[in-house]
């Protein structure tokens, strides 16, 4: 098979990152180009469902591939390599994932069950989080879970008390939409007299009547990472699909919802930078001191977010997950633009005339920093063991 990407002395170990999570990845990814899968990232979604690589951070008593945060780090970034918008996209199915399967860990069933379903079908979780303002918290939501005495039998299976929630709102942009078997939200919850209650995550089939996606991307940038708008209306939730942000497990959800997107988004946007990096004819690379030095930086850069997440599965405490985690992604934010723009210099003029993707890519580097929790809104719940110093950079 010819190798696509010519990654050899881009990232070495492009190859051995996939197939260690899924085996026969790479060869399934190989057949295309990254400019072909920025137009449709559906054959990417497809292969990582049927390889299972949508569980490879669901723990192995819960059916999934019980992978580490050092592995999912390298991973992500070898996705982005070959396909950017789907590396995007599933970070954030992937960091959800692991901050519930955290707390099942821990002894929660409810995380535990959800796990469970999820890990059964492969299935891809769209992640609504929050969606955040400079200088507001995260908690600042406009959708809603309101009880109702009409929730169904719960799981289907008639054991239910038909106690339940109707989920109410709009997420925009919602990566995964068009491709999401679960739509996976944070909602305030409120009583049937609309008395709030706290916070929950709302796990949504995304079959459910009263949800439906609407066009929402229009930059061409990252259009293949599906982030449409999400309407919800009266959506019936049974009550073991409502996860609430309260007491211990709540706070360490949260807190580890923040850690694992902090990873794993650093690490897609590496892999943003190393398509990029491909873009360089092997030729010009090889005789271009600018370009290695550019791709020496990027490799600096990933070993800081591999440092972070040797942190997690090395059970450290929870504030020094939390903090290296957005120590390495604010490094990521604050270097990889202008990493980016020496990359591009190095292509030559050929290669920007005859390469507009990659252009496009560099330019979307600086997008990093609009992904929550943006410096100036880091505040609320599981951000109270974050360093101040790390709160207030505006």
């Amino acid at each position: 098979m010819t190798d696509t990407y010519s990654s050899t002395d881009v990232l070495p170990d492009l190859r051995g990152r996939l197939e260690t999570i899924a085996e026969g990845l790479y060869e399934r990814l190989a057949v295309a180009t990254a400019d072909e899968y920025e137009r449709d990232s559906s054959p990417v979604l497809a292969a990582l469902k049927e390889t299972r690589a949508t569980v490879m951070l669901v723990p192995r008593r819960f059916g999934g591939g019980g992978h580490g945060a050092v592995d999912a780090v390298l991973f992500q970034a070898a996705l982005g390599a070959l396909a950017p918008s789907a590396a995007i996209a599933t970070t954030m199915h992937h960091y959800k994932i692991a901050a519930l399967a955290d707390v099942a860990v821990a002894g929660d069933a409810g995380a535990g069950t959800i796990l469970e379903d999820i890990a059964r079908g492969a299935k891809l979780v769209a992640s609504g989080g929050a969606e955040s303002t400079p200088g507001r918290d995260l908690r600042s939501l406009g959708s809603r879970a309101v009880r109702d005495g009409d929730g169904g039998d719960g799981g289907g299976d008639g054991s239910g008390d038909g106690v339940g929630y109707r989920v109410s709102g709009l997420k925009r942009p919602c990566s995964l939409s068009m491709s999401m078997d679960i739509m996976s939200l944070m909602v305030e919850v409120q009583s049937a007299e609309g008395v709030p209650e706290g916070y929950a995550q709302a796990f949504l089939d995304a079959d459910a009547e009263g949800l439906r996606v609407e066009p929402f991307w229009h930059s061409s940038v990252f259009r293949a990472a599906q982030s449409h708008s999400v309407h919800l209306d009266g959506v019936r939730l049974p009550a073991e699909r409502l996860f609430p942000l309260r007491g211990l497990d709540g706070r360490s959800f949260a807190a580890g919802c923040y850690t694992w997107f902090q990873l794993l988004i650093g690490a897609a946007y590496l892999g943003v930078a190393y398509c990029v990096a491909l873009a360089a004819d092997p030729d010009r690379r090889a005789g271009s001191p600018a370009w290695s030095s550019a791709v020496a930086h990027l490799r600096r850069l990933e070993d800081g977010v591999v440092d972070a997440a040797r942190a997690i599965d090395g059970q450290a405490d929870e504030g020094t997950r939390l903090n290296m985690s957005v120590r390495a992604r604010d490094r990521v934010e604050d270097e990889l633009p202008g990493v980016g723009g020496r990359l591009l210099r190095a292509a030559g003029g050929a290669g920007f005339a005859g390469d507009g993707l990659r252009t496009a890519l560099t330019g979307a580097l600086n997008a990093i920093a609009f992904h929550p929790p943006q410096r100036g809104a880091r505040d609320g719940v599981g951000l109270e063991l974050l360093d101040p110093e790390l709160k207030d950079v505006p």
